[in-house]
């Protein structure tokens, strides 16, 4: 325990050698038992692969190494402020310089969240002697165990395609922008598609369980992002996007069971996606954990209630 050293995220290039080690860390925490299903590896790879207005925030991710290994990980996604914690559950000890670094360096003009597990009392222990206190704000995690009598119907006309085929960005643009409710028409410049084409270059993308349910006229309709590597007993969901003009049709579900489909035959037997809508319940997802985020309390800002 002596060899813990702390250090920053190295961001010299997207995928670099800092990338891959924590990677690495996140599938060696999750081996034996999914411990931190609310941020997997693909979680990591995601945050990531997507760019940011600047990547050189990235550089103030903070990593805990023991002897080489990292054993710690502090991070934000987006923006300052929101931070995830994993940790080794033999380093636990840890979590007191992990709390004081996010302070320091990770949070937004001082406001700070932490999201952790509700069935980590030791965590809750040290963040609430920090000054954290629970809010009411959630994100839960659903999980679904891969069986045999998992099957799906398409309309008539409509295929699937998947990366490993002709992928097409302009249509995985428009079906990811439709989707989540960009407005206006999609943005089809040079700099969106490369966007689109980075979003998709992670190294632990599998092509072929990345699907999309394509209309007659060629649309994808709907898309499903699974993430997998064949040494995992789990994969997961990120993201399931469908066109609203093709709604209330099953491609999502198509697009997902497909993505699981496929993903069985390199060896998953379950999988996890960060959501409680019912779409996910009716289709066989069941709740699986829920994780709260702790605000850091503010004086002025205490309630008399």
């Amino acid at each position: 325990m002596n060899n813990i050293k702390f250090r920053n995220y190295v961001n010299n290039e997207r995928f670099g050698s800092d990338y891959h080690k924590v990677v690495e860390f996140l599938k060696r925490v999750n081996k034996e038992e999914v411990v931190r299903p609310n941020y997997q590896w693909s979680r990591w790879t995601w945050f990531i692969s997507r760019p940011l207005d600047n990547e050189s925030s990235k550089n103030l991710i903070g990593l805990w190494e023991d002897d080489g290994n990292v054993v710690a990980l502090a991070t934000f996604e987006l923006s300052f402020g929101n931070v995830y914690v994993t940790v080794d559950k033999n380093y636990k000890f840890l979590l007191q310089d992990i709390i004081s670094y996010s302070k320091d360096k990770l949070s937004n003009n001082g406001a700070l969240k932490i999201i952790i597990n509700d069935h980590d009392k030791e965590f809750q222990r040290v963040a609430a002697k920090n000054g954290f206190r629970p809010t009411q704000n959630k994100q839960c995690v659903a999980r679904l165990e891969i069986t045999d009598d998992m099957s799906y119907e398409l309309p008539e006309g409509f295929t699937v395609t998947s990366m490993a085929d002709n992928w097409d960005f302009h249509q995985y643009n428009n079906v990811m922008w439709r989707g989540f409710g960009s407005k206006g028409e999609p943005d089809q410049s040079t700099e969106m598609i490369k966007w689109r084409k980075t979003m998709l270059s992670s190294p632990h993308l599998t092509p072929e369980i990345t699907v999309a349910v394509a209309a007659p006229n060629g649309n994808y309709a709907s898309h499903c992002g699974l993430w997998y590597h064949p040494e995992e007993k789990y994969a997961n969901v990120e993201p399931v996007a469908t066109d609203p003009d093709y709604r209330k049709m099953g491609l999502a579900k198509a697009a997902i069971y497909e993505s699981v489909l496929r993903a069985a035959k390199l060896g998953a037997k379950e999988v996890y996606v960060v959501s409680s809508q019912q779409f996910y319940y009716n289709i066989g997802f069941r709740p699986y954990c829920t994780e709260t985020w702790w605000e850091l309390e503010v004086e002025s800002c205490k309630s008399d209630a």
